[in-house]
């Protein structure tokens, strides 16, 4: 039996509430929030569960075997960076931090205690996804010409974080997953609405070796709600849709033959929760560990860089106007 414990149980930290205690080698032992009335609802419908609004009630409790962080993203490098101390596996959602250099910082602590950091970029654990590598692994596809992707909803209004940092780390993990190489260079241009640098509408350009250009749109304030992929080869096009109930991933070929492939019917945020718990079992690495987060973490704040700058063309390999460092990814 592993146990886990819950740092911040609002709206996404009810789903791995949901999700854990159905996992049958999970006990979910301690949950953390610091409002009363979010633990009223989790002692109401898991009255076995322990309750706290102090996380280092956790942080000593030497019966965890890690911890999930679901605070708000401008907490995630203190609070992990604590439990890591503390010998705890730690799987922090995304982002993982707000900068490269904290992320970093993450990741050297953990290599230090020898404990696991992943970070919940739950795209990676979307059987779709996988399906979708599996094709371009394989050369179904061809060769890869250009990736877009969408993602925009009429959302709440987030006064901490752009929307990059909030909805697009799930698209450019998606990409890092599927293409696994380092981009030449990375363009952004967005809008703020409502305050100053807080971004609301994004639109990021990036070219990849091989003349492979990926584009990546995000908004909170469009009315429609898109979760779309497009991903083009010279053979084939794969296109997927998780707003669709049915048919979520369709191939079609230049002559507009439309195959419907089959995927496993799983839940991302229960693979996730799989794969953080089987990680804590054998001590391998996490899917979505060091690597995975430096590289998300990096185009980040490359397209932070750039929109601040106007659209300015970064490059990946320090040449250009960034200051952001590579650290071997």
């Amino acid at each position: 039996m592993v146990r886990i414990g819950l740092v911040g149980c609002g709206a996404w930290g009810f789903n791995y509430i949901n999700t854990l205690c159905f996992i049958p080698e999970v006990k979910l032992q301690s949950i953390c929030d610091i409002k009363e009335e979010s633990l009223q609802k989790v002692r109401k419908n898991y009255p076995n569960i322990r309750t706290t609004t102090d996380y280092r009630e956790l942080l000593n409790d030497d019966q965890l075997d890690g911890v999930i962080i679901a605070t708000p993203p401008h907490s995630h490098f203190s609070i992990a960076a604590e439990f890591l101390s503390q010998h705890k596996a730690v799987l922090v959602e995304k982002p993982c931090t707000l900068s490269y250099h904290e992320a970093d910082a993450l990741i050297k602590l953990a290599e230090k205690k020898n404990i696991i950091l992943m970070v919940g970029h739950l795209m990676e654990y979307h059987p779709v996804v996988f399906r979708m590598q599996e094709h371009i692994s394989q050369g179904r596809l061809g060769q890869l010409r250009y990736i877009f992707l969408e993602r925009t909803s009429l959302g709440k209004i987030r006064n901490e974080v752009s929307v990059h940092w909030d909805l697009t780390v799930h698209d450019l993990s998606m990409v890092r997953y599927l293409v696994n190489k380092n981009p030449r260079w990375v363009s952004a241009y967005g809008v703020s609405y409502q305050q100053q640098n807080i971004y609301d509408l994004v639109s990021i350009i990036m070219e990849f070796p091989g003349d492979l250009f990926v584009q990546i749109h995000a908004n909170r304030i469009s009315p429609i709600k898109k979760r779309q992929a497009v991903i083009a080869g010279d053979q084939m096009t794969a296109v997927f849709d998780d707003v669709k109930d049915a048919d979520k991933l369709q191939l079609i070929s230049h002559s507009n033959e439309i195959i419907v492939p089959m995927f496993e019917k799983s839940l991302p945020l229960t693979n996730q929760c799989r794969h953080f718990v089987d990680c804590i079992k054998t001590k391998l690495p996490p899917r979505t560990g060091s690597a995975d987060i430096l590289w998300v973490m990096k185009v980040t704040e490359l397209v932070e860089q750039s929109l601040l700058a106007n659209g300015a063309k970064l490059y990946w390999n320090g040449n250009g106007e960034t200051n952001v460092k590579d650290r071997g990814i």
